[in-house]
């Protein structure tokens, strides 16, 4: 593993935490009946964490495992986009 997928691997670590924090003090709002409000509006923001940590993984998928995959055999290349494609295709 580079430096570089170190640091993004702690990056996102940091990020889960952080964002697990927030999902902790949503579910006490809900239990203690805060405004819904501020529910919806935390909850919007564990969404838009975990979309930015989607989008790092993403970037770090493409950045290694589709370029890896091109470089050694097309058949890979395309087994990995279709996989990827299979994830966002998701509903």
């Amino acid at each position: 593993m580079n430096k570089t997928s170190v640091e993004n691997k702690k990056d996102l670590a940091k990020r889960l935490r952080y964002i697990e924090g927030h999902v902790r003090a949503v579910a006490t709002m809900v239990e203690t009946d805060a405004y819904c409000m501020d529910i919806i509006n935390q909850s919007h923001a564990v969404i838009e964490a975990m979309k930015k940590v989607n989008s790092l993984i993403l970037e770090g998928y493409l950045g290694e495992c589709v370029l890896d995959a091109n470089s050694t055999n097309p058949t890979k290349r395309k087994e990995a986009v279709k996989e990827l494609i299979k994830i966002y295709s998701k509903k």
